[in-house]
């Protein structure tokens, strides 16, 4: 794999507290890009002190509750409400576009097949991780660490829940923040949303959930656990740390994690600082 890191390209100043920079990634596969090399656009954010830890955040969807929603698929998604919580405690935060998404290259195909066949979305999965492995890769090498925090909202968080059980190497912790593949299609894939969460709850720790009140993608008739029963009875199962937060002033739950991170930075901020550096 190539493990070059695009050059830089934009730097602002972030709520006077550190530097934003736009970067590429470098993603290539023989199968997704002909093996030739396609970038995924990233930001990095720098604290004043660095804790030695890294976070790498990873996009939900492009689609919504109603539908696929193509506009937003190139919409480049900055995170910066996150970001703040990252830095005031001492992390570089790195969020990147998969590939399609925002100004990434190549196509994007985790939307608007009109499928939810399991092998629909496995395919959609395993493309996910073949970016996360080579973008970690990166990363490692970019700040000089042996792992990583992944961090993710919605698809986001399913997905790095889901490589953390598969290659636990690399990684330092998880925080799934209202993950799910795709839940419109729960019911067509024999529950394959809850196989894989399941299953990365009973192979990798230590894992934080956060999932929010009035987050209609778990309503009955989607990913059926509106009151998230079966979710916190797998994590307790398991020793994943589970908790339930408000919407705070979002009318859709699912918009919290992202539009409104306090409630839940401050809750889980506390337990990543404790972890030791590797």
């Amino acid at each position: 794999m190539r493990s070059l890191i695009w050059g830089l390209c934009l730097s602002v100043v972030v709520m006077g507290v550190a530097a934003q920079t736009e970067f590429s990634f470098v993603f290539s596969d023989k199968q997704l890009t002909d093996d030739k090399p396609i970038k995924l656009q990233a930001y990095e954010y720098r604290p004043d002190n660095w804790n030695g830890k890294v976070i790498l955040f990873h996009h939900g969807a492009a689609g919504t509750v109603r539908g696929f929603d193509s506009q937003s698929v190139k919409e480049s998604i900055k995170y910066w409400n996150i970001s703040r919580f990252a830095l005031a405690n001492g992390y570089i935060f790195v969020p990147y576009m998969r590939k399609g998404r925002g100004r990434s290259e190549g196509v994007f195909t985790e939307e608007n097949t009109g499928s939810c066949a399991w092998g629909t979305n496995e395919m959609q999965q395993k493309e996910a991780l073949l970016q996360i492995e080579q973008v970690i890769d990166q990363v490692k090498s970019r700040y000089g660490v042996s792992k990583v925090i992944l961090m993710g909202h919605s698809r986001g968080g399913f997905i790095v829940s889901r490589y953390a059980s598969e290659k636990p190497e690399n990684v330092m912790a998880i925080v799934n923040l209202a993950g799910h593949w795709n839940a419109s299609c729960e019911r067509y894939t024999g529950n394959q949303n809850r196989d894989v969460l399941a299953k990365a709850a009973s192979k990798f720790k230590p894992q934080f959930w956060a999932y929010f009140e009035n987050d209609s993608y778990f309503k009955t008739g989607l990913f059926n656990d509106w009151d998230y029963s079966w979710l916190k009875k797998t994590a307790s199962d398991n020793g994943v740390v589970f908790k339930v937060f408000s919407p705070s002033n979002r009318a859709e739950g699912h918009d919290a994690p992202t539009w409104t991170p306090e409630e839940w930075s401050k809750a889980y901020f506390p337990l990543l600082n404790a972890l030791p550096r590797e």
